[in-house]
């Protein structure tokens, strides 16, 4: 069954401060311009553009820069203490209180995802029955990058980050991509049962582990490497914008 707009919506998480950016005044990493915008506007786009309309920020840092920028045709969640993705999505909860269709989650400072991926992250979740639906890319340098370990039958068994890999599992050259599709009602029954690291955060990736100790379906769309590149510092912000302007000009 392909999924409507009706059946889905997004979350974007757009918490954080950005503290890798040394110059001028500290503002929210997500209003940060790229291209002229701000860099959160790109994930909204992508959501919008794959039918995705309503939407819901979690914010953190400076809050109500973030509202006044962004307007009033979107929910907000607020995270008061930066604690990880997994952290940040469990503040929305309440924001999806009887929702039980597809859950988009984006990263504010993920700007180069393309719409055209997230309908097929959509189509894939509502094919496969998953609970969750990752982006994936397989990469020629996955250094960073949780790594998807897979079963002998080629099912998703787990997401294993790069500091707690073993050698083997540095090896696997398909990483998660940092964008999902959940089915809302099981993530906010389950989330939870996430566990914290060893840096004393909660990581969204860990109900993947969830899914999969329930028997539920994991499954991956396999993206173009590009998207994944987050902007964390301003060599990522200029790598960002290179890319962007290569597709205007295509």
């Amino acid at each position: 069954m392909e999924p409507t707009a009706a059946d889905s919506r997004g979350l974007i998480l757009a918490a954080g401060k950005g503290t890798r950016f040394q110059t001028g005044e500290p503002m929210p990493k997500v209003l940060r311009p790229v291209m002229g915008r701000p860099m959160v506007s790109y994930a909204i786009d992508a959501l919008r553009a794959a039918g995705v309309d309503d939407i819901t920020l979690v914010v953190g840092f400076r809050a109500d820069d973030v509202k006044s920028a962004l307007g009033g045709s979107f929910h907000y969640a607020l995270q008061q203490e930066q604690k990880g993705s997994g952290h940040a999505t469990s503040c929305a909860k309440e924001a999806f209180e009887g929702f039980e269709g597809s859950l988009v989650v984006m990263c504010g400072d993920s700007p180069l995802f393309l719409a055209k991926t997230v309908r097929r992250m959509l189509e894939e979740h509502a094919r496969a029955g998953a609970a969750v639906t990752l982006a994936a890319a397989v990469l020629d340098e996955p250094f960073g990058y949780g790594r998807i370990a897979r079963d002998p039958s080629g099912r998703i068994a787990a997401i294993v980050e790069e500091k707690c890999a073993t050698s083997r599992e540095r090896a696997i050259r398909e990483v998660n991509g940092g964008a999902y599709v959940f089915d809302a009602g099981w993530l906010f029954a389950n989330i939870h049962l996430m566990a914290r690291n060893e840096a004393g955060e909660y990581n969204l990736t860990d109900m993947v582990r969830v899914a999969v100790e329930q028997g539920r379906t994991a499954s991956a769309v396999q993206c173009d490497p590009e998207e994944l590149l987050g902007v964390n510092t301003p060599e990522q912000l200029s790598a960002v914008e290179e890319i962007l302007r290569g597709r205007q000009c295509g």
